[in-house]
């Protein structure tokens, strides 16, 4: 039998405004964290993958980043990589280790995610097509896009859309290191500030300069390693390569593809998953979530998530850690770190009771990539 990915370590730097600091440098912390955190010495590691942030993966120049980010950590690894799938490549990247590791391409596997995207002018003012003569730029427009479309088809309402951002922050408020730990209300929901309509700021995530990492290996280590290892039960990708001029881009993403693929794999269904890490650049990505990866159905995740049922002690708790819209933005790799410690029964006062399988999605680009991991003690 070939042996079986886990994640062995995992590990992040503060998040927010960091100007003093590099991205390669908080990279640097975060990598040592995390094999730390596995009880694993730096000269394990054979095998470096990596998701770089806009700055480092656009503004920086060509110098491929894992090369970069190798060099400065003395790494010359049997396996490297980055992935370049926007909010979809840390999650991708932790199942590229999986498949490089349960191969015997490398033993131990370090995937980093940083960026120092607050502190760094331009890093998402990028335009979108032609229409950016309109005013169409970054990733915001097309997600309100997205939204209005929803609300179109299903009557779905600002004050559902604002519970993803009140339950973002109510599990914030019980994690030390977030960004954003002030409760907030419908009310406050309602009184921010448009960005593009119908999204307010409350429904857009943070921008921030940090780094987070998870080290994988595979059960074969696990008398090796400080933590009791999670394993990676399932996994899958699914991409949709067209853009928002195609009719059926704002149909379901990807993830209404890989979702039921993944859980398979790990021998469930949406029914049996404990907590759900879904990626949540905007509000409304949380909802087509929720009904492409079966919690509900088509149309209903409105309804679904009013009266706390993603918040703290609800039915399903999504994102407990406060996710990109209040604990920081950390590419995807903060939502792998807080499925970790929830498994572990690490997470303190926002510990979810009994909590045996997580779910956790990356989403990228514009609305094209989505990749899926479950993850179980």
């Amino acid at each position: 039998m070939s042996p079986q990915a886990v994640i062995a370590g995992v590990g992040h730097t503060a998040f927010g405004r960091l100007p003093d600091r590099t991205a390669w440098d908080l990279e640097a912390e975060a990598a040592a964290l995390a094999v730390a955190d596995a009880g694993l010495a730096p000269s394990d590691v054979d095998g470096l993958l990596t998701d770089p942030g806009p700055v480092q993966g656009v503004l920086d120049g060509i110098t491929p980043h894992f090369l970069r980010l190798g060099a400065q950590l003395g790494l010359d690894p049997d396996y490297t990589g980055s992935e370049i799938l926007g909010g979809a490549g840390s999650v991708a990247s932790v199942e590229r280790a999986a498949l490089a590791v349960e191969a015997g391409l490398c033993r131990v596997c370090l995937c980093v995610y940083g960026d120092s995207a607050l502190s760094s002018a331009g890093s998402y003012a990028y335009g979108r097509g032609d229409e950016a003569a309109f005013g169409f730029f970054g990733a915001v427009g097309l997600h309100a896009l997205a939204a209005r479309r929803h609300m179109h088809d299903y009557g779905t309402r600002p004050e559902q859309l604002g519970e993803v951002a009140v339950a973002a922050r109510a599990h914030a408020a019980r994690t030390p290191h977030a960004q954003k730990r002030r409760p907030i209300d419908l009310e406050d929901y309602l009184s921010s500030d448009p960005v593009v309509e119908p999204l307010r700021r409350l429904d857009c995530c943070l921008v921030s300069d940090g780094a987070a990492a998870v080290v994988v290996t595979s059960d074969e280590r696990a008398p090796d390693l400080r933590a009791p290892p999670v394993r990676i039960r399932g996994h899958a990708q699914a991409h949709s390569l067209s853009t928002y001029a195609s009719p059926q881009h704002f149909e379901a993403l990807p993830a209404a593809r890989c979702g039921p693929v993944a859980l398979a794999r790990a021998g469930a269904t949406a029914a049996d998953v404990d907590l759900a890490l879904l990626y949540d650049c905007f509000s409304i990505v949380v909802l087509l979530q929720l009904e492409d990866y079966g919690f509900c159905k088509k149309g209903e995740s409105g309804a679904f998530v009013e009266g706390g049922r993603i918040g703290p002690g609800g039915s399903l708790p999504v994102n407990p850690s406060g996710g990109l819209l209040a604990e920081g933005y950390g590419g995807g790799m903060l939502h792998v770190i807080e499925a970790v410690r929830q498994l572990r029964g690490e997470a303190g006062e926002r510990q979810v009771r009994d909590a045996e399988l997580a779910l956790v999605s990356g989403h990228g680009l514009g609305m094209n990539t989505h990749a899926t991991l479950v993850l179980g003690r």
